[in-house]
C-alpha cells in the first residue's frame, strides 16, 4: 500500500491521501504530523509520497524521517519534495518551517559519507541507499529502507 502525506488540494492517483484536516472528499486519514508517533503501525506502508509536505513541520527532520523509516516495509520507498534552503520556494511561502540542502540526507542513508561519518553516531536508523537531486527551487530525494 502507498500513503501520500499531505495530499492536499491535488492529491496523487494510486495513493491514500492523508492531510491534518478533512478539507475535501479525497482525504481518507487526518492527522496531525507533529504529534508523534504517527498513527500507522510499524511497517505498513510500501511507499511513502511527501510532496511539499516536510518543509511544513516544527519536527526536526531526524524525527518525520524516522517515522517514516518506521512505518516502512523493508525494501519500501520514501519520496519527498523539499524547498532548497534560502531559495524562493523557501522563503517566500510564511508556512515554511526550514529549507533544506541536498547533503541533509547524506546523513541518513547507510552508503552516504555523513552517515559514515556522523549519522551512525546521532541516528539509530538509517536508509539503506537513496538519491537526491535538485529540480529548479526543489531537493527531490528518493530513500530506500
Amino acid at each position: 500500500m502507498k500513503i501520500e502525506l499531505g495530499c492536499g488540494k491535488a492529491p496523487t492517483s494510486g495513493y491514500v491521501h492523508h492531510d491534518p484536516r478533512r478539507h475535501s472528499a479525497h482525504v481518507d486519514i487526518v492527522h496531525d504530523l507533529e504529534n508523534v508517533p504517527w498513527p500507522w503501525p510499524g511497517e505498513s506502508w510500501d511507499e511513502i509520497l511527501g510532496l511539499d509536505v516536510f518543509e511544513d513541520l516544527h519536527l526536526m527532520p531526524a524525527a518525520w524521517l524516522q517515522e517514516c523509516h518506521r512505518i516502512l516495509k523493508p525494501g519500501g520507498m520514501l519520496r519527498l519534495r523539499v524547498p532548497i534552503f534560502g531559495s524562493p520556494w523557501h522563503l517566500m511561502d510564511p508556512t515554511h518551517v526550514r529549507g533544506f540542502h541536498p547533503l541533509n540526507f547524506d546523513y541518513f542513508i547507510l552508503r552516504g559519507g555523513l552517515y559514515a561519518k556522523y549519522g551512525h553516531y546521532y541516528f539509530d536508523f538509517a536508509f539503506s541507499h537513496g538519491t537526491v537531486r535538485i529540480e529548479e527551487y526543489n531537493i527531490v530525494a528518493t530513500l530506500v529502507k
